[in-house]
């Protein structure tokens, strides 16, 4: 920690133009004050320390010496007075976006005028504060006072509800973060004239969306869900009788979180409500554009494009926002390994290919239980509320969720790896051997036709389960269930016959087959001739129209004949009667 300004640096590095007057001071009463006494755009203050440092309605701000940002800077306001009240709302936006440049850090906004970051625990704390004053005179301006909490230790902080970038791992001179924070301004004041970045506050700002408690100076405390920021920058309640009421800044004493009474827990906006789940499980609101992720990321616009597709998802239009910093950051990675050399362009989308369709399915699969859980005892019906129900509880499980994927992911890489090396054998001119058994359901189209929707996804679940457990303990692995068939390898026969054989004690009727051979895994998949052979054969195994047995067996019958087999495939016994059984 720096606990003296350098003057010299910040001199340097502000923008100039249009900072034209930098002044570093060492203790002064409030940094605002002293513009004050003379408020000419373009003018910047900034002290080691305050000792009268204070926020909006007076409130006293105080910080250790040396450990915050204690900024003031004067700005022309908007031609349009209609747009000042956006005018603190921007300045926020801002010192986001400047936060955002520099650091790792999830920053949010508390309408009207605080900086909040998220921690690990989940919990948003404030990390600094922003004041607003407009100056008098024939072109009217504004005194933005900016204070951040930079060093400061628990013990340092006025309350358990405020952080610091230190508390949150960042590290970092007061000077840079100065520096961006000015750059910015100078950016966001070219455009609070226009409504340009009000939808880009609106993402950013965790008030919205929340049931809370607005206090007045003149008037009763009102409750609701906050909706919106209308166009003049006041924050808008709608109330439990639907009625909606804007509230201004400087009517506003207090914005608190509110118990929503049980009739309105939901958002009344389906798409906000939806928004607001995305940003909880993302932990960053939507606020770039696909060129400014190639940018943030050091890219050209086509890689990102390719990567998105790969993962599954939509293309977006170049207008269209919808990427986060998260978005970044996973581009950038991705970037960095490509850039290592540790693998090239064309591998690392096959890579995004890979995870997204294996998570894709993963959600899906979770959320479905998850529901499945939850709605059973109401017959599995799903409405708008018991929709919003799961969507919160998937929300919290998902916090729990991630570290285990990631754990599993480094274990199924790790096995990968071992069936690799033990796979590698030189003086094999066969290449991989596998043994690949193939299962599925006798009669499964009949049954669709006599099921339900709901008992068909039953039966499958436990079908998949049952195969999934099955050939997990005999040594297997599940290469692809497809509803009611199952694919899966074994290194040996005999593992195979295992698991077929304890499919068919567990769960009948069932076509099983086994085959041996040659065998590669481009993409996932399983692909070569005995993977072939299983699949016709297992088809032929429970065909009643063949005129001659099946080369494969079927689990009509018992397959224990073939658990003692050395051979890929079992006839099934003979039928009762005939003259093989006889013999």
């Amino acid at each position: 920690m720096a606990p003296v300004l350098e003057s010299e640096r910040l001199r340097r590095d502000v923008p100039s133009p249009p900072w034209n007057d930098v002044e570093v001071l060492g203790s002064v009463d409030s940094t605002n004050a002293v513009l004050g006494a003379d408020p000419r755009p373009w003018r910047v203050v900034v002290a080691d320390h305050q000792s009268a440092g204070r926020g909006r309605l007076d409130r006293q701000w105080h910080a250790p010496h040396g450990s915050s940002i204690a900024l003031s800077a004067t700005l022309p306001l908007p031609d349009d007075p209609r747009r000042w009240g956006w005018v603190p709302l921007l300045v926020g936006l801002c010192v986001r976006t400047a936060l955002s440049r520099l650091t790792h850090l999830d920053v949010g906004l508390k309408w009207p005028n605080d900086i909040l970051v998220c921690t690990e625990s989940g919990t948003w704390r404030k990390l600094g504060g922003i004041l607003c004053e407009a100056t008098g005179g024939e072109h009217p301006g504004v005194i933005v006072g900016i204070g951040l909490n930079v060093w400061q230790n628990e013990s340092e902080l006025p309350s358990d509800a405020a952080t610091s970038l230190s508390i949150n791992g960042v590290y970092l001179d007061r000077e840079p973060i100065i520096v961006a924070i000015l750059d910015e301004l100078a950016e966001i004041q070219k455009v609070w004239g226009t409504s340009n970045l009000d939808d880009d506050y609106r993402a950013a700002c965790v008030t919205v969306g929340q049931h809370v408690k607005v206090s007045t100076a003149h008037a009763a405390d009102a409750e609701g869900v906050a909706v919106d920021i209308d166009e003049s920058g006041r924050l808008v309640l709608e109330q439990s009788d639907g009625a909606r009421t804007p509230h201004a800044v400087g009517d506003v004493v207090h914005v608190r979180p509110a118990m929503p009474p049980a009739s309105d827990l939901r958002p009344v906006d389906r798409a906000r409500f939806v928004d607001r789940i995305e940003e909880q499980l993302l932990h960053s609101p939507r606020t770039l554009r696909r060129a400014d992720v190639s940018e943030l990321a050091g890219v050209d616009s086509d890689f990102p494009r390719r990567l998105w597709r790969a993962l599954g998802f939509a293309n977006a239009r170049d207008e269209d926002v919808v990427f986060n910093e998260r978005d970044v950051e996973a581009v950038r990675r991705m970037v960095e390994m490509v850039g290592q050399g540790l693998i090239n362009e064309q591998t690392a989308i096959g890579i995004a290919r890979a995870v997204g369709r294996s998570t894709d399915r993963m959600a899906m699969w979770t959320l479905q239980l998850i529901s499945d859980m939850m709605l059973a005892d109401e017959g599995f019906e799903v409405d708008t509320e018991r929709a919003a129900d799961v969507a919160e509880r998937m929300v919290a499980v998902a916090d729990h969720l991630v570290p285990l994927v990631e754990h599993v992911t480094r274990r199924n890489v790790a096995n990968s790896i071992a069936r690799m090396v033990a796979d590698a054998e030189p003086e094999s001119h066969v290449g991989v051997v596998r043994t690949v058994g193939f299962a599925d359901l006798v009669d499964f189209t009949k049954r669709v036709r006599s099921m339900s929707e709901r008992d068909l996804a039953l039966l499958v679940i436990r079908f998949e389960t049952l195969a999934s457990d099955v050939v997990a303990q005999a040594g297997g692995a599940v290469v692809k269930t497809v509803g009611d068939e199952v694919l899966f390898t074994h290194r040996t026969i005999s593992g195979e016959c295992r698991s077929l054989s304890t499919c068919w004690r567990r769960w009948k009727p069932t076509h099983c087959c086994a085959r041996s051979g040659s065998a590669s895994q481009p993409a996932g998949c399983l692909l070569g001739r005995a993977t072939s052979m299983a699949t016709r054969s297992t088809g032929r195994a429970g065909s009643r129209r063949s005129p001659r047995p099946a080369r494969c067996w079927s689990t009509r019958t018992s397959p224990t004949r073939c658990a003692r087999s050395t051979v890929s495939t079992c006839s099934p016994p003979a039928p009762p009667n005939s003259p093989a059984s006889a013999r």
